[in-house]
């Protein structure tokens, strides 16, 4: 039975962590797979760029969250 506390907790966060980490895959694959082509690169560079900031930025608030999680059990 799951705890109806945790039912109504917003899956915002996740679900905007899984777009980006996807669009970031999606960019890898362009870079292995396309031809060359400079404007269209530096374009997906700087996007891919952007998401691994906001991505790193997400785990890094999720790891805080998970610390403070793990101090109010132990106390």
């Amino acid at each position: 039975m799951r705890n109806a506390k945790y039912t109504n907790m917003p899956k915002k966060t996740s679900t905007d962590f899984g777009k980006a980490f996807k669009e970031l895959e999606e960019l890898a694959e362009w870079f292995e797979k396309e031809e060359p082509d400079l404007d269209k690169g530096l374009q997906k560079f700087e996007r891919a760029m952007e998401l691994a900031a906001q991505c790193r930025s997400q785990l890094s608030a999720a790891e805080q969250k998970i610390n403070d999680i793990k101090k109010k059990f132990e106390e």
